[in-house]
């Protein structure tokens, strides 16, 4: 079991640092949070707030799973910064899908990267 663990946990750091490269190609600043707290990345640039968690999976099938994770994460955030979007960026076997939290509803929006 620790080694499945281990093996996720290097996916999703992987998936993390592609979307960080991603997003500094497109001019954000980016910052990576540690200790797996929500979100896993911060980033901006002189318009936008972006907090975004970052999952990675084999294929869609678990993309159900992945963004019930993501909405419950969200739901337990009791203050937000009022200008910021929150987003899921969720990696499907390489291919970028963003969602956007936004008024207790999840919807898909144009991925950034």
């Amino acid at each position: 079991m620790k080694n499945i663990n281990r093996a996720a946990r290097g996916k999703g750091a992987k998936a993390e640092r592609q979307l960080l490269n991603g997003l500094v190609d497109k001019g954000y600043e980016v910052r990576r949070t540690h200790l797996s707290m929500f979100p896993d990345i911060i980033a901006w640039n002189e318009s936008e707030l972006l907090m975004i968690e970052v999952k990675q999976r084999a294929d869609s099938k678990g993309a159900s799973n992945a963004l019930s994770m993501f909405r419950a994460s969200a739901k337990d955030v009791t203050i937000w910064y009022k200008g910021a979007r929150i987003l899921c960026y969720l990696s499907i076997n390489g291919n970028w899908k963003a969602f956007e939290w936004k008024n207790g509803v999840t919807e898909e929006v144009e991925s950034i990267v």
